[in-house]
Parts: structure tokens; sequence; C-alpha cells
């Protein structure tokens, strides 16, 4: 740092800080050294561990049994599911035959009930 005025105190008496100043400087230059050299080892020792050791290898699938994996080519894998006996009865609306088309919403009568349920 320069030796020179920085503050509104007599020259003799800033100067005594000098020293001080310099302490301080010295002391931030030898920790950013000190920082950067163990940073550097870490990195180094990181590295080293990184390429040097041989990851862990586990076989999960040695005790696997593969053959219930694998497509089944015996004549029990050939034969198409059993029909059921009867056919389960349901019930549904007809559909309108294909040859004759649908009716209009015109052509039906209207509901009686709703005239008269909105009268009451």
């Amino acid at each position: 740092m320069a030796d020179h005025d920085f503050s509104s105190w007599p020259r003799e008496q800033e100067a005594s800080f000098v020293v001080y100043e310099r302490r301080t400087s010295d002391s931030a230059k030898q920790a950013l050294t000190i920082g950067g050299i163990a940073g550097a080892i870490v990195f180094i020792i990181a590295i080293g561990i990184y390429l040097g050791v041989e990851p862990k290898k586990d076989d999960l699938a040695k005790d696997m049994d593969m053959s219930n994996l694998t497509k089944r080519t015996d004549d029990n894998s050939t034969k198409p599911a059993p029909k059921p006996d009867k056919p389960a009865e349901t019930k549904t609306e007809t559909a309108p035959a294909a040859d004759k088309p649908a009716d209009k919403p015109a052509d039906k009568p209207a509901d009686e009930a709703k005239p008269a349920a909105e009268s009451k």
C-alpha cells in the first residue's frame, strides 16, 4: 500500500498505522496462497481417487432365473384360450338398424309431463 494520507488525521499519527496496514496486506496474501495450495492438494487427491479406485461391480442378475423372461416356444403357448360356454346377458338398448336413419328430434312428440310440472 502507498504511504500517503487517507484520512484527516495528522501525518505523524497516520504514519503509525502503516505497520498495521502492511501486516493486513501480507496476511491476506499468505491466506490466499495457503488456500490455493490446500485446494490444489484436495483436487489432486480427488482426481487420484476417481482414476485409481475401481468401483465395486455387483452382478445383480446372476441369481435371476432368466427362463421366465424369455419367450416360450412349447405347445402350451400356441393354444388359443378356451371360449366361454354361454355369453353373459346384458340389458342394453338396441341400436337402430343401419339401413334406417335415426329419428329426428322434431319427429318425436314433446314430453307432456314437462309443461304440467312448470305450471305448478
